[in-house]
């Protein structure tokens, strides 16, 4: 037996080294796939972690902007050391506009301020059913009577205008349901809206300066994202929207101080109305 088992171990001799070696080669064929794929890996998390830098710090360029012109104070131009970041930003006047019926419309009239609408929304007793009422409103400086040719409202994604409603509301400027097929717009929200022949639409006096048109809507999303809009007939008011404002243009680029690499860059349009509000119309991130 003894004999045997030395005669197993003698035969075994030499074999050591070349496993060893063996393990050694694919040892070191792993490691550096593994070293490289790390390196790789640091290589992309810097890359990552400095565009998540550059994104906030163009960001607060835009902020900064919608602070100033909010507040009627000088838009800044550049910033420095945000997130060890440059900011260049410009901002472009593009005139005033207003949002109906999902389009941004130019205004030239001279005077769209004599007519104010707004959209409000109204809880009811009625899980998911809420009151949507927009309102137009004849300024005290206006000239004379005015007449509408249409009024609509840009509803919250998700929501939908409840059929027959607009007839529970006797004051309404219509009590007929509004033009079908009920258009929506790119995000998928409808833009119910009601119009006028020239001469028959709900005339605004200095007695009788207020109109309304209230109907239910449906849904159970987010109440937000909502706005209304008129138009009259007299060429000197035109398009009214509950956002009209001043449309602005503002580019904010982050770069690197030591090599002025751009690291993001952040494109933003925004209405700023007469009172401060600022509407985001967009906000778009490249590189």
């Amino acid at each position: 037996m003894i004999r045997l088992l030395k005669r197993s171990w003698r035969s075994e001799k030499g074999q050591a080294l070349p496993i060893v070696l063996a393990l050694l080669a694919i040892g070191g064929l792993t490691i550096a796939v593994n070293l490289n794929y790390a390196t790789t890996n640091l290589k992309g998390g810097g890359i990552v972690r400095e565009d998540v830098k550059g994104i906030y710090a163009a960001s607060a360029g835009v902020e900064n902007v919608l602070w100033a012109l909010k507040g009627g104070t000088t838009p800044p131009t550049q910033l420095q050391n945000v997130n060890q970041m440059a900011v260049g930003i410009q901002t472009v006047n593009d005139g005033t506009f207003t949002l109906i019926f999902g389009q941004l419309i130019f205004i030239s009239s001279s005077h769209n301020d004599w007519l104010d609408v707004d959209g409000t929304i109204t809880a009811t007793n009625v899980s998911g059913r809420y009151r949507y009422t927009i309102t137009v409103t004849r300024q005290p400086a206006a000239n004379g009577n005015k007449k509408l040719i249409e009024v609509g409202a840009r509803l919250p994604v998700g929501y939908s205008y409840l059929s027959g409603s607009a007839a529970g509301f006797p004051s309404n400027m219509s009590t007929s349901d509004p033009i079908t097929p009920i258009t929506t717009d790119s995000s998928g929200a409808y833009m119910p809206r009601w119009t006028w022949q020239s001469g028959q639409g709900p005339e605004l006096k200095a007695s009788d300066p207020v109109k309304t048109q209230s109907f239910y809507i449906t849904g159970s999303s987010a109440l937000e994202g909502d706005y209304a809009w008129t138009i009259a007939q007299d060429s000197d008011i035109g398009t009214v929207g509950e956002i009209t404002g001043t449309l602005y243009k503002i580019t904010s680029t982050a770069t690197r101080p030591q090599d002025s690499k751009t690291t993001a860059k952040v494109v933003a349009n925004a209405i700023i109305k007469d009172d401060g509000t600022i509407n985001i119309l967009s906000w778009q991130i490249t590189k």
